[in-house]
């Protein structure tokens, strides 16, 4: 059964980059696990320069950021499990790595893990103290390489995956590893998915969904995300049509990637809206969150829009805004293509957002335009949360609160005194604050 989520489901808005207002950044990463989290983004206005910032109070205030300690360009990528921080991100083709086991207080050296000169957009995935790394690899005739660590990320070898294809990504479930990438063939963009236990022998790949075929041979921004979540199951969402009609559609395997289902729609937007650039999280109980942008309330409209999904991506809730405000999304005249965006000039906020989720919050970090300097609109770097609209937590509240309203996780109003309810999970809303998510 599809929970229904709120109308006002309430996503916190703020602003992560601490950098002044006329600079612009893109390429954002996130990952958060209930304190501790991290965000990276590229700035576009300093030559060679990585951002990361960290917080230690699940997003509700971020540290000033640290650059990149070496030679950077772009694809930055945090990964958190427990208090390690795993930073990944490419540095004048280099794949680096560098990591904290302390929660981002002190940090180990940086490490080339990919070990070749020529590499492109690096995606990391962690499962307890087993890293992977997804990336380009020029340097050989095998285009798509794996990286793996089996120490914490202390050393690495290296592994080809498949002789062609580009920008790769990666995730896992509870006992495999996911490659993904695209592979430009006749009219389509395919997605490719291989598999691993170890991150070292992969599968023959199979073939998981057409995107588009009209933005090839380089489909900037990237465009898709996978997720895995428990034992087998995997899902990517991606950019699905023409340029002319970009819609947001699903894939899922039940088996590992084995065999996909047919490809499902998130929205119900008529043609005429355009959804680009989706990201895509698993929280621990299997519910599915996805996030994109569309621009539903008119031409240079755009905002941040979000969907979950109860039952492993088979049906999905009516969507609502994540953005607080909508953003005309290009910086200057010129920019062309589907609802002023434009693949080849430059005008999109990057190549990638990304969200995450743990038990008790889904997080999203995503670039938008809405910061108007000096006549010109500049892209910052945007982090809001949530609480699940299913999460299973324990707090309890005690004592009288004015103006409590009490739900259940289906929208249904119950009251304002929890001691009178059932055991259960419910939605409590004090005043005008958000929405907190409580086990009786």
């Amino acid at each position: 059964m599809l929970l229904a989520i709120f109308a006002d489901h309430p996503f916190t808005n703020l602003r992560v980059d601490d950098y002044p207002d006329n600079t612009s950044h893109a390429e954002v990463s996130t990952a958060v696990m209930f304190n501790l989290g991290g965000t990276g983004w590229i700035d576009l206005n300093v030559t060679g320069e990585n951002a990361f910032s960290l917080t230690h109070d699940g997003g509700l205030t971020w540290e000033p950021h640290f650059g990149d300690p070496g030679a950077a360009c772009c694809d930055p990528v945090v990964r958190i499990r427990g208090n390690n921080v795993h930073l990944v991100w490419l540095g004048l083709y280099r794949t680096y790595y560098m990591r904290s086991t302390d929660g981002g207080t002190t940090w180990g050296s940086v490490i080339d893990a990919g070990n070749c000169s020529s590499t492109d957009h690096p995606w990391l995935s962690v499962r307890n103290d087993t890293l992977v790394i997804i990336y380009s690899n020029y340097c050989t005739s095998s285009t798509i390489y794996s990286a793996y660590s089996y120490n914490n990320g202390v050393s690495w070898n290296r592994s080809a995956v498949y002789t062609t294809g580009g920008v790769p990504m990666a995730t896992s479930d509870d006992s495999l590893f996911y490659a993904i990438w695209w592979r430009s063939s006749g009219s389509c963009i395919y997605l490719y998915v291989s598999r691993s236990t170890n991150g070292a022998v992969w599968s023959s790949p199979t073939n998981a969904a057409c995107m588009t075929a009209d933005i090839a041979p380089n489909p900037y921004p990237v465009g898709y995300q996978p997720v895995a979540w428990g034992k087998g199951n995997v899902g990517i969402i991606y950019m699905s049509g023409s340029l002319s009609n970009l819609k947001v559609s699903f894939v899922r395997s039940t088996n590992g990637g084995a065999t996909w289902s047919s490809p499902i729609r998130i929205t119900s937007n008529p043609s005429s809206v355009a959804e680009y650039m989706p990201a895509l999280a698993a929280d621990p109980y299997g519910n599915l969150h996805a996030f994109w942008y569309d621009n539903r309330a008119g031409y240079g409209l755009w905002g941040l829009y979000y969907s979950y999904s109860s039952d492993g991506g088979i049906t999905w809730s009516p969507s609502i805004r994540v953005s607080d405000t909508y953003f005309p999304f290009v910086e200057r005249s010129g920019c062309g293509g589907v609802g002023g965006v434009d693949y080849t000039n430059d005008c999109w906020p990057g190549h990638y957002i990304d969200a995450w989720a743990d038990s008790n919050f889904v997080y999203v970090a995503w670039s938008d335009n809405r910061v108007i300097s000096g006549g010109r609109n500049y892209w910052h770097i945007w982090f809001a949360y949530a609480p699940l609209p299913s999460t299973r937590i324990s707090e309890n509240v005690e004592g009288e609160v004015k103006e409590r309203k009490i739900y259940t996780v289906d929208g249904r109003f119950v009251g304002d005194k929890l001691e009178k309810l059932p055991r259960g999970v419910y939605l409590v809303r004090e005043g005008n604050k958000n929405y907190k998510v409580i086990r009786r």
